[in-house]
């Protein structure tokens, strides 16, 4: 039976025929398919990983259309995808014999020996390949440039990105694929410098903009990114990615407001994301606006429930805003999601600790300790839990491991001298408060930040004038 082609090669039609080929498979019936059709059902196995069946196809195949070049390419791909690398190459050296002038069969040559590691040999075929084709020449300078990569010969790498882009300017990949390749070899100033000069010539496109942006971030040179990332969006207002990159920068450079809005401009191009409400929160509750951050915390949580920093996020929102039974609830959440975190172990500290649950506040900040042993401000926080307790030595005794270490620490030694003070020991406050003044002066508002009522102190009005 003879199967008409349906150039459209709709899902339906594909069904069909691999419903047909069960049928040839099993020996009840037998079909005729097009080597078109044949390749459209071979594909379909080797992008659905049933590589037994692919290979049985394949066999189908080349009984009816047993002189097509093309299905012997297709079989060189089973063999690649079976990791029968050695026969994949003896067939297509054959084809090549057969057919020297064909460029997919240098092409299928340059992917087996990139698969064997044999990157010379590879970049060889993708360049007779060039030789004899004008199409799909993006794809082959990508290809070489790929293999020149893993050859680690970036120089070469970027040469033929430059050959790509002279060529073909608008090519997308070939653009990122340039950032990326400045970037993994640490020359990130030079690809500034190549991506300015492309722009010269190129000013509107904005994926340009946008990579010249990513390599200015990881230089950390923000406001020249924000500028990049600026022009982005002028060149192409609907690039969701320009703004979504825009946020990240305002957020660094603390422009918190500016942040939120190029958030919710990528929000309307792009529909709800996760990580997208969270940014927003995270803006908000940088400017203490805990009730607007808790909305899109919340947010996030609706369209990703594993969101674990969006559930601190929230939880954190809820202890400022005054409910801390409510922020117990989204913080014992994170705790499911993940135990060995020192953040959430340091938040779930400070709910306990609000809550009176001193206790457990005591175990959640030996936790953190454990899991984070580089975090000093956690001894502030775990000494005024003791101190306020009415374990005043224990909290002395807190401060002291912290500053054994980490020595010279100076908001350590305002807070122990505060402590002395409290207690009754002045002249220990005093030579502590000396000792920290001398590493930090412009700290020692902190120990007024924790104890207001030391201002009216005249001894400490005196000593800190």
């Amino acid at each position: 039976m003879k199967e008409d082609f349906d150039p459209s090669y709709n899902e339906n039609n594909n069904q069909e025929r691999l419903v047909k080929l069960e049928d040839m498979f099993s020996d009840s019936a037998y079909y005729y398919f097009d080597v078109i059709e044949w390749e459209g059902i071979i594909d379909h196995y080797l992008n659905t990983l049933r590589l037994e069946k692919a290979a049985k196809a394949i066999d189908f195949a080349q009984n009816q259309h047993p002189q097509s070049a093309e299905l012997n390419l297709k079989k060189a791909e089973v063999l690649m995808e079976q990791n029968q690398l050695d026969r994949a190459i003896a067939l297509l050296k054959k084809l090549e014999g057969s057919f020297p002038f064909n460029p997919d069969i240098f092409i299928a040559l340059a992917e087996v020996y990139s698969r064997k590691a044999e990157h010379y040999t590879a970049v060889k075929h993708y360049k007779r390949a060039l030789e004899l084709t004008d199409e799909g020449k993006e794809e082959l300078y990508i290809q070489i440039a790929a293999e020149c990569q893993s050859l680690e010969k970036p120089a070469q790498a970027i040469y033929w990105l430059k050959v790509l882009l002279n060529e073909f300017p608008e090519s997308i990949e070939g653009l990122y694929e340039m950032a990326f390749c400045y970037e993994v070899n640490g020359t990130q100033n030079s690809g500034a410098e190549f991506f300015k000069s492309f722009l010269y010539k190129h000013p509107y496109n904005h994926h340009a903009w946008f990579n010249l942006g990513n390599l200015y971030t990881t230089l950390e040179r923000y406001n020249d990114a924000l500028n990049a990332f600026d022009y982005s969006v002028i060149s192409f207002e609907e690039f969701s990615s320009g703004w979504y990159n825009k946020g990240n920068i305002l957020g660094r450079l603390g422009r918190y407001r500016e942040a939120i809005e190029a958030f919710e401009k990528t929000l309307e191009l792009e529909g709800p994301a996760a990580q997208t409400y969270f940014y927003i929160g995270d803006c908000f509750e940088n400017i203490g606006k805990f009730g607007k951050a808790k909305k899109a915390f919340q947010e996030a949580i609706k369209l990703d429930e594993d969101h674990l920093d969006a559930w601190i996020g929230a939880a954190n929102c809820y202890l400022e805003l005054g409910d801390a039974e409510e922020a117990l609830n989204y913080c014992e959440k994170t705790l499911k999601l993940e135990t060995e975190n020192s953040l959430v172990q340091y938040l779930y500290g400070d709910i306990c600790k609000a809550l009176g649950y001193f206790d457990a506040a005591k175990r959640a900040y030996d936790k953190v300790i454990e899991l984070d042993p580089s975090n000093s401000e956690i001894y502030l926080d775990y000494s005024d839990l003791l101190f306020c307790n009415d374990e005043k030595e224990e909290a002395i005794e807190q401060i002291e491991l912290g500053l054994a270490l980490f020595i010279e620490q100076p908001d350590l030694i305002y807070r122990l001298g505060t402590y002395h003070f409290l207690i009754g020991r002045k002249n220990n406050a005093f030579e502590y408060w000396t000792n920290a003044s001398i590493i930090d002066d412009k700290l020692k508002q902190s120990i007024f930040e924790y104890c207001p009522q030391l201002k009216a102190d005249v001894d400490i009005k005196d000593f800190f004038a």
